[in-house]
């Protein structure tokens, strides 16, 4: 198992679907793209860009009441690829003492580690499915948090295509993935509260 952090969220060249990368900490230079949608990418950049409301969201109410509960994310896995769909396990510990395994989307998952402080894993064979390695990690200071520069928010939804219309080939978004630099990350959602 490989534990990974949330290096930022990419937008998909090709259809301008939001893509969650997370970076092995072991290995940098191996990250696994996951494509998320909107909303999810919009809790990822709200905890990474700072962004508070004055109103629980979503993952803050599901957060609000682990805590209310005395329940605690242990961590969460990225725990099975099956037909390029992505499966994750959210293992929450009980009052009582046990551990209990709740079924998630990864984009879900990692929303609620965000904001628990749990870490994130990636299971062994999702990791060596699906990773890509990454040539140029610009370098970051000890102590300095990795920023995501703004280069224009997502104000819609991206079109559907239909299958036989897509020209991409997967040999194109794995060199797209490959040269990844920061200024291709974006900021979703607002940087103002509600």
């Amino acid at each position: 198992m490989y534990e990974v952090e949330v290096w930022g969220i990419a937008v998909d060249p090709f259809n301008q679907s939001p893509i969650v990368v997370l970076k092995n900490k072991q290995n940098p230079k191996e990250v696994l793209p996951i494509w998320i949608g909107h909303p999810e990418a919009s809790g990822i950049m709200m905890v990474l860009n700072n962004v508070e409301f004055e109103r629980p969201l979503t993952y803050e109410l599901i957060n609000n009441l682990l805590e209310t509960v005395g329940a605690v994310v242990e961590k969460v896995e990225i725990s099975d690829i099956k037909d390029g769909t992505y499966y994750a396990t959210i293992y929450v510990k009980t009052p009582a003492g046990e551990i209990k395994e709740v079924d998630a989307r990864p984009s879900d998952a990692i929303n609620i580690a965000l904001r628990t402080g749990a870490p994130i894993y990636v299971a062994e064979h999702v990791m060596n499915q699906s990773k890509v390695v990454v040539e140029e990690i610009p370098p970051q200071k000890d102590g300095e948090e990795q920023k995501l520069p703004n280069v224009g928010d997502i104000v819609s939804p991206p079109q559907v295509e239909k299958e036989e219309e897509t020209t991409t080939t997967d040999e194109e978004l794995k060199r797209w993935i490959e040269n990844l630099k920061p200024e291709d990350f974006q900021k979703f959602g607002s940087s103002e509260g509600n």
